[in-house]
């Protein structure tokens, strides 16, 4: 079925094609199509109408909406609405909509549609949740070809509602380096599932987002690098133009890593069956001694029962190898714990101490009300007070301070560093109630966290309680709406999903992807996310629980 050149006799009843579209007929008769299936497409085929023999301009423009749930062949039916040389790209945006309006005659040959829109997709993928949804009105000209109206010129992009979002586009990651290349770090975009391997490669080698730019993360594709790939699941043909091949063999490794890690969020995909070339001809990379890493691993569930710190068992908390009793004493009430469980950051009446391999506690920061610390993967401990947002610092594993100004305002109610030490995530809390940023950490040569620049604002819907890292692209919010609390998966840049409801619910803190999700109650209770949905009791109790570095 899928593939090249295959061609498919596709009969569908296009009644329903926008459910949940306000306002958009969803009447429509049964049309057969041959099409040509994209080789490259590994998701079900969706054929919207065609444009019909004297239909008015609001039904061409009805229709024209409906097609842009058919990104094959760049659009191919969509473009049938268009007069010839129409100028128009179904790439160069997305508006998201709640809602959609009927078409309402302008003039004799224009019509306007108006819009409720609460999120845009950019031209490279990125996805921008809206602050508040906001009304926009698109105006459509048309023009007669051959007797028949037809659009002139549209507005840029596809408007879908949110159901339709998800089922045309899926969230892909696009793999860069830390500044340390030790991990590749994603950065999520948003792609239709036509020809998607090469959507990825070219996005790929234009380089990272805004936010994550600045020396936050890296790109090893030189300026001017060229790329195409071919997908035959579940390997993936690259190529480069032929320039990138006077890179040294490290940077070519490099290279490969990057689109071997990004290809493989294509679910057909294996990395190891990425085979790329430049010019038509083989690489020559340096041998791949260290393999950056792009997912990380904690061990059960860590945290404190108002006497002791360690590992939580249904029996009580069993102390930590490496760190035994020394952390004890301090009056925990937050904790975070290295990658390699031999080094502790701890919050206690007297401010935040180091517990390391050996040796008694090290006061890192006195100052008062301080939040919980966090630990990054070089070592350095981030402190700060909540109500000094720019008094935040990193004390370096010598002991030197090192200050990291944060340039937004209010309190801040947590934060934590992602596992790959490359963005910094923050709840705050200000005059317009509380809001949550993933903030790209800039470092020196020594890796010494320098700056924090724009945010990310990842907008979640409701109050926000807590938040953690999920993965490398995704976290996990405890909200409060209405009368309930609830927690959420939301991807840096991407819809929420609802990961259903807890009472009581004071803390949230991650483990292994989703199913490590661990919450915190009012009295005392750990709970998990079960399988079917809800949260479930794990047996656990704790004063506190501790994040895993």
């Amino acid at each position: 079925m899928r593939r090249r050149g295959r061609m498919l006799l596709a009969a569908l009843v296009v009644g329903g094609l926008l459910a949940g579209c306000v306002s958009i007929p969803t009447s429509g008769r049964v049309q057969s199509a041959p099409i040509e299936i994209d080789a490259e497409d590994p998701e079900s085929i969706f054929l919207p109408e065609r444009p019909q023999p004297g239909q008015d301009p609001a039904q061409i423009l009805q229709g024209f909406l409906r097609a842009g749930r058919g990104p094959q062949n760049n659009y191919a039916t969509a473009q049938e609405f268009l007069a010839p040389g129409s100028v128009w790209s179904g790439t160069e945006r997305v508006l998201v909509a709640s809602s959609i309006g009927e078409p309402v005659a302008v003039d004799d040959d224009s019509y306007s549609v108006t819009l409720t829109v609460i999120a845009e997709v950019d031209s490279r993928g990125r996805y921008t949740a809206l602050p508040f949804a906001t009304t926009q009105t698109l105006t459509f000209d048309f023009t007669r070809v051959d007797g028949e109206n037809r659009i002139v010129d549209p507005p840029p992009g596809t408007v879908l509602n949110p159901n339709s979002f998800t089922d045309v586009f899926r969230s892909y990651a696009l793999y860069f380096f830390d500044p340390s290349f030790r991990y590749l770090v994603p950065e999520v975009h948003w792609f239709p599932t036509s020809r998607i391997a090469d959507r990825i490669v070219q996005e790929l080698v234009q380089g990272q987002g805004d936010w994550l730019s600045a020396n936050v993360l890296q790109s090893v594709f030189p300026a001017g690098t060229t790329a195409r790939a071919t997908l035959d699941a579940p390997g993936v043909e690259v190529s480069l133009n032929a320039e990138v091949r006077s890179e040294s063999g490290l940077t070519q490794l490099r290279m490969i890593q990057q689109l071997r890690a990004s290809l493989a969020s294509i679910s057909t995909v294996s990395a190891r069956e990425v085979v790329v070339t430049a010019g038509g001809l083989a690489l020559s990379p340096a041998a791949e001694e260290d393999i950056p890493e792009t997912r990380f691993l904690v061990n059960d569930v860590f945290g404190g029962d108002g006497a002791a710190i360690g590992t939580l068992t249904g029996e009580g908390v069993e102390p930590l190898s490496r760190i035994g009793t020394r952390a004890d004493d301090l009056g925990a009430v937050a904790a975070v714990l290295a990658r390699d469980r031999a080094s502790l950051a701890v919050l206690g009446p007297e401010g935040v101490s180091l517990i390391g391999p050996s040796g008694p506690p090290v006061p890192i920061d006195t100052r008062a009300g301080l939040v919980a610390p966090t630990l990054d993967p070089f070592g350095f401990v981030w402190t700060v007070p909540a109500d000094d947002p720019g008094a935040l610092i990193a004390t370096g594993p010598d002991g030197e301070q090192h200050p990291v100004q944060l340039t937004v305002e209010g309190t801040i109610l947590s934060m934590e560093l992602s596992r790959d030490g490359s963005r910094l995530l923050v709840v705050m809390r200000g005059s317009e109630g509380t809001r949550l940023f993933a903030i790209g950490v800039v470092r020196d040569a020594d890796l010494a966290p320098v700056a924090l620049p724009t945010p990310f604002d990842l907008r979640p819907a409701g109050t926000v309680v807590d938040a953690t890292w999920v993965d490398g692209a995704s976290v996990g919010v405890l909200t409060v709406e209405g009368d309930g609390m609830r927690v959420q998966l939301l991807p840096l840049g991407g819809p929420a999903s609802n990961l259903g409801t807890v009472e009581s619910a004071v803390a949230i803190v991650g483990g292994n992807q989703q199913a490590g999700l661990r919450v915190l109650t009012a009295e005392g209770a750990v709970l998990r996310p079960s399988s079917v949905g809800g949260w479930l009791a794990t047996g656990l109790t704790a004063s506190f629980l501790g994040t895993q570095q």
